[in-house]
């Protein structure tokens, strides 16, 4: 871990976890591109700040290595930001286990373990470390990017699926204990899949990707979100459409 902050770190406003590739690298750019100070958190560093001159957004991103995996690791990460101002956590990181689809019975001690603790438990280890600063800086804004199977599992994906529906809960029961003035908190489910290096590889050679969406839509409603002008928009889980726009998902209050 870092011991050193940077003078990027010390005005970060918004702190991103899985922020190397794929949605997370995206969300991060968009957001130094609208001029938001960005602490990107991952276990490798985003090319963009291993070689900042290629990046123009560079003076508005800071990073620092995190295995949210390991929680050791986790509180270590929590303790350190305690000097920086932040006023909002993205939740990117996922780790989707086998590359290949197989039952719940097939799947290894090592893969539910690895999954749930990068997706479900890392993530929930560092949310509840760092609300008391969100609150203090409040309204705290918390966006996770969610998934459909944490809604509608289905087969195949029983470690992935039970480590987001996991997170999905924890960030409701969250979102129940605060109100809206002292935190939002809001999960994105896209309707579609997005093109990103770990889909690729997890796809056969000459696999059509025509109906698939580039991260970059979902880094704009995360953009919109933090915009002065979403400050309007409701809390709550939403479904991200293909065409951008965004309908609320009005799930279960009480039995």
């Amino acid at each position: 871990m870092e011991n050193q902050l940077s003078a990027g770190d010390m005005t970060a406003r918004v702190l991103l976890t899985g922020a190397s590739q794929g949605i997370g690298r995206a969300i991060l750019l968009a957001l130094a591109r609208s001029r938001h100070f960005v602490l990107g958190v991952s276990r490798t560093k985003p090319e963009e700040l291993a070689d900042p001159a290629r990046s123009l957004e560079s003076d508005h991103l800071a990073w620092r290595p995190l295995d949210l995996s390991n929680a050791a690791d986790v509180a270590q990460c929590a303790s350190s930001l305690e000097p920086l101002a932040i006023r909002a956590l993205i939740l990117c990181a996922a780790d989707y286990g086998a590359s290949e689809r197989h039952p719940a019975s097939a799947t290894s001690t090592q893969e539910w373990q690895q999954v749930i603790a990068t997706n479900c438990v890392g993530h929930c280890l560092l949310v509840s470390r760092l609300l008391p600063k969100l609150i203090t800086n409040s309204p705290g804004i918390i966006i996770n990017l969610s998934s459909d199977v944490a809604l509608l599992p289905g087969p195949g994906r029983a470690a992935y699926a039970a480590s987001k529906a996991g997170l999905h809960a924890m960030l409701r029961a969250i979102a129940a204990e605060h109100s809206v003035e002292c935190l939002r908190v809001y999960q994105l489910i896209p309707t579609f899949q997005l093109i990103t290096k770990g889909i690729r590889r997890r796809r056969p050679i000459g696999f059509d990707f025509s109906s698939y969406a580039d991260p970059a839509l979902i880094a704009q409603t995360v953009d919109q979100i933090l915009s002065p002008s979403g400050s309007s928009m409701a809390p709550g889980t939403y479904l991200v459409r293909r065409d951008g726009t965004m309908d609320r998902y009005p799930e279960i209050t009480h039995l």
